[in-house]
């Protein structure tokens, strides 16, 4: 049985530490789950964010895979009042998945580069908290005061290789292992994960609510590309990539239904190809948005979608723009996803084509009503709820470390 956080109890969140994040991408590039935290964290903390510890080879590869032009900046800068971002420099081995020993190597380089950005800001003790399966060489050498690895995905999943396979397994094995606590984003990753470390707890993902329900105000525009398309929009909003998006389900929805418009805005990211709806005019490939124009995207859609495949990735991993379509009041179709599953009430699941658009057919004739319980429903899904969840685990594993009550209070002086 998965151990899951007390989602009634609403403490303050951690204040006066020093937290060490090795954070799963670079800054703000993608929003996932260590951004939003981190920035939670920072109002009442110190937050040193660590950009991924890359070879040159590997960031060469990343670069081309994902079209992009390579980071050429290093060192420290801040973000903002209590955040700052590291980004170090492409020193690593490459290998991290295929031998031993390029991991042990990397954790001792990162180790004596961050150690150097500690004194520099005079952290102290820090917390380490990792959303990268193969960095318990580093979190083993870095002098924190507890370790936290945030598992939000299913990574083995990604891998072809059995050779591959196996090391990924043993990486994040010895990262359990290592770490004092583990939150696990959905509870099939908490189940896994268990057997490895017994402080392992489910923190589900939130969204930036505000921001999503501007969508329901007048002053909102929709966006030329969407705007000129015409009614009604089936709309998706987020990355575009080949082990999630089911293909023949959106051109079977495509093909039945040709007067329906199907927008995907995102990023296509390397591997999927969008050739594949070459000859459905009636799907459109809008690309990658800036943030703050997601409301007027959202807005602009009679339903919005997550026409995911049913795999191990998504079958374990969090979409986390159920709760921006919920918190934008849109009608919500989606296959058999975690997310999805735990809002039900007010998320039509489809599990076959048919099955899809008869429920977007359904969604495209809402009440008012509708909108309203999905706002309720998606209401206690802040980032500022999950910070208070984690930040309540935090406080008893330290307790339980240091064999006393850790207050809420700042440890360091204003």
């Amino acid at each position: 049985m998965c151990r899951v956080a007390d989602p009634d109890a609403h403490p303050e969140t951690l204040e006066g530490f020093d937290i060490v994040c090795l954070g799963p991408v670079e800054w703000l590039v993608v929003r996932s789950v260590a951004e939003p935290t981190m920035l939670c964290l920072s109002r009442k903390n110190r937050v040193l964010f660590v950009e991924p510890f890359r070879s040159i080879a590997g960031l060469i590869r990343e670069t081309r895979r994902q079209r992009r032009r390579p980071r050429l900046r290093w060192g420290l800068r801040q973000e903002d009042r209590g955040l700052w971002v590291y980004s170090p420099p492409p020193l690593g081995i490459p290998g991290t998945s295929r031998w031993w020993w390029p991991p042990e190597v990397n954790g001792w380089i990162l180790n004596r580069l961050l150690r150097r950005v500690m004194r520099t800001l005079g952290f102290d003790r820090p917390l380490v908290w990792t959303f990268l399966l193969e960095s318990a060489g580093a979190v083993r050498r870095l002098p924190g005061r507890l370790s936290i690895y945030d598992c939000i995905d299913q990574y083995e999943a990604l891998v072809r290789s059995e050779r591959v396979l196996g090391r990924v397994r043993t990486l994040e094995a010895e990262l359990c292992h290592q770490a004092d606590l583990v939150f696990g984003i959905t509870e099939g990753l908490v189940s896994r994960r268990l057997a490895l470390n017994p402080h392992t707890f489910e923190v589900n993902g939130a969204a930036d609510l505000e921001h999503a329900r501007k969508a329901l105000l007048e002053t909102t525009r929709v966006p030329v590309d969407l705007a000129c398309l015409g009614r009604p929009v089936v709309g998706y909003l987020g990355s575009i990539d080949p082990w999630k998006i089911d293909v023949s389900l959106l051109t079977q929805i495509a093909r039945a239904r040709p007067h329906w418009k199907i927008a995907l805005v995102g990023y296509v990211w390397f591997g999927f190809d969008p050739g594949v709806f070459r000859e459905f005019p009636n799907i459109r490939l809008l690309g990658p948005k800036r943030y703050d124009e997601f409301p007027g995207y959202l807005k602009g859609m009679d339903v919005c979608i997550m026409p995911f495949l049913l795999n191990e990735i998504t079958r374990n991993g969090e979409s986390m723009k159920c709760y921006d379509y919920l918190a934008a009041g849109k009608a919500v179709v989606s296959t058999p996803v975690p997310s999805a599953r735990r809002l039900s009430s007010v998320v039509r699941i489809a599990d076959s084509a048919e099955a899809f658009i008869s429920a977007i057919e359904a969604s495209l004739s809402d009440s008012r009503e509708a909108v309203e319980r999905r706002l309720a429903a998606v209401a206690s899904y802040t980032w500022e709820r999950r910070v208070e969840e984690k930040s309540r685990l935090i406080r008893r594993r330290l307790g339980e470390r240091d064999g006393r009550e850790i207050p809420s209070l700042a440890r360091r002086s204003a």
